[in-house]
């Protein structure tokens, strides 16, 4: 891929309407998709990796859409591409409309973050793939969880339109006071799929993990032709030894981006 004629741009746009936008068939094959959470002093960063195939003997153009919480921003955003790495850096919303507006009259890929509900927003990008050829899609989003009625959440949406033989959620949870209290909730854990969880607890971190069959993604009830569809909500509190609390800083970084290969 010519790296002039590449350029995928982020933007930190909130739309009132939610997204309504069918999703056509392609041929396309998901080799893996895989969430990975990091929970520290009650700080998520949550990393979703997607690699994908076109089957098809021509080029066409790839979607990836994931939902992330309302309340996180997004760090960072990569896609690999026949070995090149396409990293991004942060625009403002004013700045970044302007240049979505402008990125899609040429033709150019384009991301956008947009209000999907009271608790999650919906980011979506495409890149346009060689036949025969496979991207990997990267996309890094981190949050200050919130305590609602005695217990923090990590809300985990999961959405990969197809089966994966590869397709598992890690959480790992650390908390210096100690872990008083572990529990998995959600669509992902109801019926058929509550095998596929499993959560354990020591002193001052928890684990949870989801890893379903390609099987248990067509067969369970609710599942379709689309595999999973739904999210994991984590719930955890912590021990309440230190009456002064504790003080954790973390900078948070803007909501603006714009990606242009590495090595541009």
């Amino acid at each position: 891929m010519d790296r002039a004629a590449f350029k995928l741009i982020l933007l930190g746009i909130f739309l009132i309407s939610a997204i309504s936008d069918v999703v056509k068939k392609q041929n396309v094959k998901m080799y893996h998709f895989h969430i990975n959470s990091t929970v520290t002093s009650r700080y998520a960063t949550t990393v979703i990796r997607s690699h994908v195939g076109n089957m098809l003997a021509e080029s066409q153009e790839i979607h990836f859409a994931v939902k992330i919480p309302k309340n996180a921003f997004i760090s960072k955003f990569r896609m690999i591409i026949d070995g090149k790495t396409y990293d991004g850096v942060v625009k403002a919303n004013r700045e970044a409309k302007q240049q979505y507006i402008q990125a899609v009259s040429r033709g150019e890929s384009a991301g956008l973050v947009r209000s999907v509900g009271r608790t999650l927003e919906d980011f979506k990008t495409s890149v346009t793939i060689a036949a025969l050829s496979k991207v990997t899609f990267e996309l890094t989003y981190e949050e200050l969880l919130k305590r609602r009625l005695g217990k923090y959440e990590l809300l985990i949406n999961a959405c990969p339109m197809q089966p994966v033989a590869n397709f598992k959620i890690d959480v790992h949870i650390h908390e210096q006071p100690g872990i008083s209290f572990l529990d998995v909730k959600g669509d992902l854990s109801a019926n058929d799929l509550a095998g596929a969880i499993n959560a354990t607890r020591a002193d001052k971190d928890a684990w949870v993990t989801f890893h379903p069959t390609r099987d248990q993604q067509t067969t369970c009830k609710g599942c379709a032709e689309n595999g999973l569809s739904g999210d994991l909500l984590v719930t955890y509190d912590v021990e309440r030894l230190n009456p002064n609390g504790e003080i954790t800083s973390k900078e948070r970084r803007e909501r603006k981006f714009c990606a242009l290969p590495n090595n541009f």
